[in-house]
């Protein structure tokens, strides 16, 4: 499994739109993608190829949240995540 973590430097915090891109990132790949705001509260968590279970978190400005892959092309996903968030204005 490949952790990357980030924090949300966004004015609005993570906007649906970036949220959106996240998705639309994660199913591009073959490994389960997960959000985690707080690893102890399964709420806090979201499968992130699902917008709607995306957007039932609310991260603001200042907040961190994972994005943990496992699988087949964890590697190549998370590479691809990488260069999808040097991109977007989180």
């Amino acid at each position: 499994m490949k952790t990357l973590s980030i924090k949300v430097t966004n004015e609005n915090g993570l906007t649906s739109r970036l949220a959106a891109e996240l998705v639309a990132e994660a199913n591009k790949h073959i490994s389960r993608c997960t959000m985690v705001v707080d690893r102890t509260d399964p709420s806090q968590q979201a499968d992130l190829k699902s917008i709607m279970n995306v957007f039932t978190l609310s991260i603001p400005k200042g907040g961190h949240f994972d994005i943990d892959i496992e699988g087949v092309d964890e590697e190549s996903a998370f590479n691809s995540f990488i260069n999808l968030i040097e991109t977007l204005p989180l």
